[in-house]
C-alpha cells in the first residue's frame, strides 16, 4: 500500500498525538475520540479480549448520533447495521489478548477507502502496543509500591543511586534517616556518612558496586557499620549492584539503610487475629516484642505484674513456646509486622 505524503504527515502527527496521550495518562476513551476525529468518523471503539483480561468494549461516539443510542448504551451489532464500518485486528505481543478498533461513518458521506482502512491498521498495531506498555509498566509500579510498602513496615530505608553517586529515587524511610544527619546524609544529592573515615570507605563501597568487573559481573556488595551520634548502636548500611539489564552498560547502586534502634511496630489487632489472643493477650504481646520488659509492659497498660504474668502463661499456650525470647521471634518472623498500623493504636 502507498500512501499520500500528506497522509504520511498526518499519521506521523496522530501517532505522535496517541503517544503523547498515553504518557500522560489520558483516558482510553479521549484516546479513540481523537482517533474517531482523525478518520472524520461518527464512531470509534476499542474491543479488548484475551485469555487473562476481561472482555471490553470502549466506545467514542459523536453527540450528534449518541441522542440515538438506547439507553443501554452504544452496541457494536447495531452500529454495524446502521453506518458504514470497518474492523482492524492487532493481536498482543505475548498472543494473550487481541485488540479490534471499529470505525463508524454515516452511509451518506461514504465508506472507509484502502488508504484509510490501512492507516486504521498501523493506529490498531500502536494501540495495541501503548495499552500493553502502559498495562506492564502500571503492573511495575505496584509490585514497586508493594516491595517499597514492606521495606518500610520493617524500618528498612532504601536509596537507589546512579553510576555518579547521585540519589535518583529514595524511600520515605531512607529520606527520613538521611534528613535526621545520624550517621549519613544527603550532601549535593549524593549519600554521605556523617563521620569523614567512614564516608571514604562508603564512597569505596559505592564506586566498586557501580563498576563491572573485567569478566562483565557486577561490582561487589558490601555491608558497612556507620556510627550514629544518638546512640551506642551503629546505622547499618548494605550497598549492593543493580544492573540495569544485559543491553545497558550502567549499573546502579541500591543502598539499604537498617536502624537496630528502630523495632518493628505491630499492630494489636493483627496480632490477635494471626495467634488467636484476646486484646488483653495482644497488647500484652505487641509490647513484649516492643522491647519492653513484662514489668515495664505492665506498667504500661495499668495492670499488675501478677496480672500480666497470667497473659503471658496464656500467650506461651496458645502460640506452644515458653520462652519470652521465642515469643518475640515468632512474632517478628509473622505476618504480623506487615500490616497496616492503625495511626491511633493505644492498646
Amino acid at each position: 500500500m502507498t500512501f499520500h505524503s500528506r497522509s504520511i504527515t498526518e499519521l506521523g502527527h496522530l501517532i505522535s498525538q496517541l503517544s503523547r496521550s498515553f504518557g500522560d495518562g489520558v483516558p482510553l476513551e479521549e484516546i479513540l475520540g481523537t482517533i474517531r476525529n482523525h478518520f472524520e468518523a461518527c464512531g470509534a471503539a476499542l474491543e479488548q479480549r484475551g485469555r487473562h483480561i476481561e472482555t471490553t468494549v470502549l466506545f467514542s461516539i459523536h453527540p450528534e448520533i449518541a441522542a440515538c443510542i438506547s439507553e443501554r448504551g452504544p452496541d457494536l451489532s447495531a452500529l454495524c447495521d446502521s453506518y458504514h464500518s470497518i474492523s482492524l485486528t492487532e493481536t498482543g505481543a505475548d498472543e494473550t489478548a487481541t485488540y479490534v478498533l471499529w470505525l463508524f461513518r454515516a452511509r451518506d458521506t461514504g465508506k472507509f477507502d484502502a488508504e484509510e482502512t490501512a492507516m486504521a491498521g498501523i493506529i490498531t498495531s500502536q494501540l495495541a502496543r501503548s495499552i500493553e506498555l502502559a498495562r506492564r509498566m502500571g503492573s511495575s509500579e505496584v509490585e514497586r509500591a508493594l516491595y517499597s510498602d514492606v521495606l518500610d513496615k520493617l524500618n528498612v530505608g532504601v536509596a537507589i543511586v546512579d553510576c555518579s553517586g547521585r540519589v535518583a529515587n529514595a524511600s520515605a524511610v531512607a529520606r527520613r534517616f538521611l534528613s535526621d544527619r545520624d550517621g549519613l546524609q544527603l550532601q549535593g544529592g549524593k549519600i554521605r556518612a556523617v563521620n569523614g573515615m567512614e564516608d571514604r570507605e562508603l564512597q569505596g563501597a559505592i564506586k566498586a558496586a557501580s563498576q563491572r568487573m573485567p569478566n562483565g559481573d557486577a561490582g561487589p556488595s558490601r555491608g558497612l557499620s556507620l556510627t550514629k551520634h544518638s546512640g551506642a548502636r551503629t546505622l547499618g548500611v548494605m550497598i549492593r549492584p543493580v544492573s540495569m539489564g544485559a543491553t545497558s552498560g550502567n549499573t546502579s547502586v541500591a543502598i539499604y539503610i537498617r536502624d537496630c534502634d528502630l523495632a518493628p511496630d505491630v499492630e494489636s489487632e493483627f496480632v490477635r487475629q494471626i495467634f488467636d489472643l484476646t486484646p488483653a493477650e495482644a497488647a500484652v504481646t505487641r509490647r513484649l516484642t516492643a522491647g519492653l520488659s513484662l514489668e515495664d509492659a505492665a506498667t504500661s497498660l495499668d495492670i499488675s505484674r501478677n496480672t500480666a504474668r497470667a497473659h503471658l502463661r496464656s500467650i506461651f499456650s496458645k502460640s506452644g513456646i515458653t520462652r519470652q525470647t521465642e515469643l518475640v521471634r515468632l512474632v517478628l518472623n509473622s505476618a504480623v509486622i506487615l500490616g497496616e498500623r492503625s495511626g491511633h493504636q493505644t492498646a
